[in-house]
């Protein structure tokens, strides 16, 4: 029993690791690609390699919500964000053919662990698990598609984030409505 309980205790500790790790390789991965392509800057290519990331994992999340959320505003939610960002994935993965990059072709293991955690749910528990994970990556997304739009040094790699930029708040928005819708929701019920 001891073991288990340890076990547990030291799960969420491997996992923040692996995220870290994670994010050391891409890193890594961006300056060997700004070195492939020396017109591209470590800073955008590793703009490119996380959004690129961060677009397929929104995509397999969308899918699960459309799988798996309990409310039909959740499922739409996802069915929007596999519509969106499946074409800005497309045009990422242009614009990395034609900075001469190789993008990456998986989510990586921060948002696989995410994935991960929202597989096992079902019903209400996933629209509300879903939608604080989408809260929390669009914030994340918005910062660093800001932070690209206002520094980016490559001016395709900045147009692309200028561009993409107003998609990404307003799904922020949406999961945030979402997000409040069920919090109202949540006390209306609490108060019968």
């Amino acid at each position: 029993m001891k073991r288990l309980v340890l076990s547990a205790a030291l799960l969420p500790v491997l996992l923040m690791g692996c995220a870290q790790t994670q994010q050391v390789a891409d890193t890594t991965v961006a300056a060997a690609k700004a070195q492939v392509n020396p017109t591209l800057s470590t800073t955008d290519a590793g703009f490119m390699t996380t959004a690129t990331r961060g677009g397929i994992a929104e995509v397999q999340m969308g899918r699960l919500a459309q799988q798996r959320g309990n409310s039909p505003a959740v499922r739409r939610f996802g069915e929007r964000l596999v519509t969106d960002h499946t074409q800005a994935n497309q045009e990422m993965l242009a614009l990395a053919r034609q900075k001469q990059i190789t993008p990456p072709d998986s989510m990586g293991a921060q948002h696989q662990q995410i994935y991960d955690r929202l597989s096992g749910l079902r019903g209400r528990a996933f629209d509300r698990a879903y939608i604080q994970a989408m809260v929390e990556d669009h914030q994340e997304d918005v910062q660093a598609f800001q932070t690209e739009a206002r520094d980016g040094t490559d001016p395709d790699v900045k147009a692309f984030a200028q561009r993409h930029l107003p998609m990404l708040q307003e799904h922020l928005q949406a999961a945030q409505r979402l997000e409040g819708s069920r919090t109202s929701a949540r006390a209306t019920h609490s108060h019968r």
